[in-house]
């Protein structure tokens, strides 16, 4: 197992990140939810949150978000987002 994952997240205005990640945390309809190296396959639905990920080097970045999709398959996660911010 891998001990990060390919990790890309688009808004409409920009791809916000397209990097290795170790993390990644945001909520869905259900609540929170992370993803770390090695996640089964997993796709939801994102609800406006506030989504954190820390890359590969370890730095940590949080965004205000709208709502969005979420797929993790093998160590590929892709986030489409309406709106995102830097916090």
């Amino acid at each position: 197992m891998s001990d990060f994952f390919d990790l890309t997240i688009y808004s409409p205005e920009e791809i916000i990140f397209n990097n290795q990640a170790v993390e990644l945390n945001a909520t869905n309809s259900i609540g929170e939810f992370g993803i770390l190296p090695g996640h089964t396959f997993f796709s939801s639905n994102i609800i406006s949150c506030n989504l954190t990920f820390k890359s590969k080097e370890g730095d940590l970045k949080e965004y205000e978000v709208g709502s969005g999709l979420v797929t993790v398959k093998s160590d590929k996660v892709i986030v489409v987002l309406e709106s995102a911010k830097l916090k």
